[in-house]
């Protein structure tokens, strides 16, 4: 397992995602310990009766769809290298899901938020700093919490960001998340290193903690939640913010090709699902290029 861990790093898998295999993987082991079972003799009814068993137990499509899936990566894993005969979830079928559309927040939801996160305090002035990045440009919380003081270009108002896969990107910076990130390393960032024992002002993470370490993404789930309470909105995730950001752009007339490479999506099925269009919007469209609206 451990080895087979460290092939999905090799190949760019994301660290959150490792953990959850891991989790998935220990859980698979204690159902086959339960059965007397073990990986090395794992063959096709073994592998149907683990799935109908996380069938039964209730979980979110999503769940199961990643839950199968370290099975069948398990399962390669284990063929390519001879460990098994055959690959017994080969004709194993997945999860049929419900696609729904994200949840995206209002323009005038984001901009009570942005206005709730407005003070001149070396914290204040991260978090206005977040707001403007995940909005602003539709980072991920993990290539949020990922950014390096390096990373910021603002003489060409661009930014490298590492997506997922290891893959990266260039990103424009708006002027307003310019002049926020600005405001943040001038006042706000060199506060905060003196609280770490390796206060550097020219390398190192861009957002820092009180405690001068670097963020993480539950950090920053923190973040977003207490700035939608102060501005008295339903409470929202990072992820609705980069939503956001997709689907105000689509409203705008923007391409969306050209929002697919700005969100760092492989697929462009993909920038369709994060891009939740409203009623209003598509009316307005039909009306403006049917020739019988």
């Amino acid at each position: 397992m451990d080895a087979f861990l460290r092939v999905l790093e090799v190949r760019g898998m994301t660290a959150a995602t490792r953990r959850s295999y891991a989790s998935d993987l220990r859980q698979l082991v204690e159902w086959l310990a339960g059965r007397s079972g073990e990986l090395a003799a794992l063959d096709r009814p073994m592998v149907r009766a683990f799935a109908a068993d996380l069938g039964r137990r209730g979980y979110a499509p999503a769940t199961l769809a990643r839950k199968l899936s370290t099975l069948r990566t398990l399962c390669r894993y284990l063929t390519e290298r001879g460990m098994l005969g055959a690959d017994p979830t080969r004709l194993l079928p997945g999860p049929r899901g419900r696609r729904r559309l994200p949840r995206s927040l209002r323009l005038d939801e984001v901009m009570a938020v942005l206005e709730a996160a407005c003070g001149g305090e070396p914290q204040e002035l991260r978090d206005r700093a977040i707001f403007e990045l995940l909005y602003g440009c539709g980072l991920r919380s993990q290539e949020l919490v990922d950014l390096e003081l390096g990373d910021m270009h603002q003489g060409s108002a661009e930014m490298i960001v590492r997506g997922k896969g290891g893959k990266m990107r260039v990103v424009p910076l708006g002027e307003e998340a310019a002049a926020a990130l600005r405001r943040y390393l001038e006042r706000g960032r060199g506060l905060l290193a003196q609280g770490s024992d390796e206060a550097r002002y020219t390398e190192g993470p861009l957002l820092l903690s009180r405690s001068g370490r670097a963020l993480l993404t539950s950090d920053i789930r923190r973040i977003v939640v207490k700035y939608c309470r102060i501005a008295g909105i339903e409470p929202a995730s990072p992820h609705m913010l980069r939503h956001a950001y997709a689907t105000h752009m689509l409203e705008r007339g923007a391409d969306l090709r050209a929002i697919q490479e700005l969100l760092g999506h492989s697929s462009v099925a993909t920038t369709q699902v994060y891009t939740h269009v409203s009623g209003a919007h598509l009316r307005r469209t039909y009306k403006l290029h049917h020739p019988r609206a």
